[in-house]
């Protein structure tokens, strides 16, 4: 049940207080009174009321005093004045002070209630107001506040297409002040071949009563927006129109337009980078068939070598160029795991490194195919050792020299040299490169050739950029580089003036550790050998060259060209044969399913795995599955053999078989 209203009643005739009072309480009301204006201060300043009843003519404070009183404390209060000495000028001065209503003595009791329930209905009315219109306001702000705050541009054109209202996306995001908007034409913010499309949408809205959503197309950034890294003004959004009509029953007229427009710059990237990664997981399938292929043809191109070199004595003529081609056929392979190991990741072997060593080899497999080219050194004799992955520090190295080659197309001069060099906190280049301080080995390739301007040299390690002709470059190598370089803990910097040639400096963490020159290292002769081995591969002239070689060594080999032939072969005899050489990618019946039905005729089986393949990906679920040996196409004939007696001999007998090396060097 509701509390009854509580009324205060102020009167210095004391009956008329008592009689009021009784008369209030009797009719629902709970009134209280007093005879002292004083007094009657201090009342309602301790205890609310809902109302009060006020004479005028109170002799220690008049009534319109008291009032003032009240409202300066409760402006909402419901108040009404009492007097016996009234005239219309007391009304008039009472009402205008804040009064609800006036009241001439002697009333009678339905007047006064009737007063009473109108001043209180009065009162609730105008709180009612003031909590809607304190939720208007609270709702205006939340709309202004999402609307302004909005990441996307809001906006409302009129029937012409000019902009009637824009949030403040447009200073945010696009760069155009607002005020500078108003009264524009929508076109003011399109490139000029997309303006026609996006007319058609924006006109399409005065005649249909479909939204245009998710339409695709370009603004021109403002001039207060930051450049973009890709250099450029425009910016891709997303358009949302919807037509504003009239709304006469008749016929509803096209008044203007409301919309979203979004930037998609940020969605865009992702689009790309997702393509790019699809494209690259395509890119990664294509090379590892290439690759499968390719090592196939190093390898009879490498068996051939050794069967030659097999017969040729020391001093032939010959040999010089035989032992060239080897070393193009391991460069040819090499070039083929770089390959798969920027697509797949790749496998970083890390170890201690000379890297005057590997530079002086760099150089002379680089020198060799391209004369045009001038090769200088200034190697530091005591270089620090480092501690790195060799095949990736080759490719950084063979990425610098092409890129200097291209540089000069008419031959020109490149400079390579190694320093050590100890980082201080004080050193300018520990804190511009955020290396630590330490002992570093550094490393600088220098050119003679055309040389870089400034906004070009900003770029030169961004994926995908360069400055070659279409289908001259991928824009890759500089990045791979840039990328191999962090990932050895170690910095990149590259400097450079149009017409004056280039300059790479790296710097890579030296290890305590001190690289001796060793003996050179003699070729490995061939091991011979009397067991017999099934050969399983699919490429005829692979088991051609493969199957010459070994029985030059003494084996005797049977060859299947498919993993279901291999298996006809072993399930016949499995104790005939003493090792299985096996491809991985075959027709029909995969290497890795060859091996497992192997596995399961003879679970002491020993499977030496060759491939083109890297020992990643289905290798390594092969050597996984109890494989215990592995050999990458193109392989020499010496390091066959050799991998050949570790599994014959230390693959769990313990008994070596007394392998007889051979009488000439493979």
């Amino acid at each position: 049940m509701d509390e009854r209203p509580a009324i205060y009643i102020v009167d210095d005739e004391y009956r008329m207080c008592q009689s009021l009072k009784s008369l209030l309480n009797q009719r629902g009301f709970e009134a209280e009174f007093t005879t002292s204006g004083t007094q009657a201060l201090e009342g309602f300043a301790n205890q609310p009321y809902d109302m009060f009843l006020l004479d005028i003519g109170i002799p220690d404070l008049d009534g319109f005093q008291l009032m003032d009183a009240i409202l300066n404390r409760m402006p909402d209060a419901a108040i009404v004045m009492m007097t016996g000495d009234a005239t219309v000028d007391t009304a008039v001065r009472a009402l205008k002070r804040g009064a609800y209503d006036y009241l001439k003595k002697p009333f009678n009791p339905d007047e006064l209630e009737k007063t009473v329930h109108n001043a209180l209905d009065r009162r609730r009315l105008k709180r009612e107001n003031q909590r809607i219109e304190q939720r208007l306001r609270l709702s205006e702000y939340r709309y202004r506040f999402m609307v302004q705050k909005s990441p996307d541009l809001i906006y409302t054109l009129d029937a012409r297409g000019h902009f009637t209202f824009v949030n403040q996306a447009a200073e945010t995001v696009f760069g155009y002040r607002i005020a500078d908007l108003i009264g524009q034409p929508y076109q003011f913010l399109l490139f000029e071949e997309d303006r026609e499309k996006v007319r058609w949408h924006i006109h399409e809205r005065r005649t249909g009563k479909r939204s245009t959503a998710g339409y695709e197309t370009r603004f021109r950034s403002g001039p207060r927006k930051f450049p973009r890294d890709s250099g450029t003004d425009m910016i891709p959004v997303e358009l949302n129109a919807t037509g504003i009509y009239s709304r006469a029953r008749s016929k509803p007229s096209y008044i203007g337009t409301y919309g979203v427009v979004r930037d998609i710059s940020y969605r865009k990237m992702l689009e790309a980078q997702l393509l790019h990664a699809r494209k690259m997981e395509a890119i990664g399938n294509l090379s590892g068939g290439i690759a499968h292929d390719f090592n196939n043809l190093l390898m009879g191109i490498q068996g051939n070598v050794s069967l030659m070199l097999a017969d040729l004595s020391e001093g032939h003529p010959h040999l010089d160029r035989l032992e060239q081609i080897e070393e193009h056929v391991q460069a040819g392979a090499g070039l083929t795991r770089q390959l798969l190991g920027f697509v797949n990741g790749g496998t970083v072997e890390m170890r201690h490194l000379d890297i005057n060593a590997l530079i002086r080899n760099q150089n002379r497999m680089f020198g060799r195919t391209h004369r045009e080219i001038t090769i200088k050194t200034n190697l530091v004799p005591d270089v620090w050792a480092i501690r790195a992955d060799t095949i990736q520090i080759e490719q950084v190295l063979l990425n610098l020299y092409i890129n200097a080659w291209h540089a000069m197309p008419r031959g020109g001069e490149l400079q390579i040299a190694t320093d050590n060099v100890t980082l201080t906190e004080d050193d300018p280049l520990s804190r511009s490169s955020q290396l630590l301080p330490g002992r570093y080995v550094a490393v600088t390739v220098s050119d003679s050739g055309c040389g870089m301007d400034r906004q070009t040299l900003q770029k030169i390690f961004d994926p995908f950029f360069s400055t070659k002709p279409k289908g001259r470059g991928t824009g890759l190598g500089l990045a791979t580089a840039y990328a191999i370089i962090k990932n050895h803990s170690g910095h990149i910097h590259a400097e450079s003036r149009a017409g004056h040639g280039s300059r790479f400096s790296i710097l890579l963490p030296a290890k305590d550790i001190e690289v001796q020159p060793g003996p050179a290292i003699k070729p490995q002769r061939a091991v011979r050998g009397t067991e017999r081995i099934l050969m399983i591969d699919d490429d005829r002239a692979v088991l051609r060259i493969c199957r010459e070689n070994l029985e030059r060594l003494g084996y005797v080999v049977e060859m299947a060209q498919s993993g279901e032939e291999g298996l006809q072969r072993y399930e016949r005899n499995p104790s005939r044969f003493d090792l299985v050489i096996l491809d991985m990618i075959m027709p029909g019946l995969s290497g890795a399913d060859t091996y497992r039905r192997l596995k399961d005729l003879n679970p002491q089986i020993r499977v030496l795995l060759a491939t083109g393949y890297s020992e990643d990906g289905q290798a390594r679920e092969i050597l996984d599955a109890g494989c215990k040996g592995f050999i990458q196409k193109p392989f020499k004939l010496d390091q066959l053999s050799i991998m050949i007696r570790e599994l014959l001999d230390h693959d769990g007998s313990g008994e070596a078989n007394n392998p007889l090396p051979d009488s000439a060097d493979a």
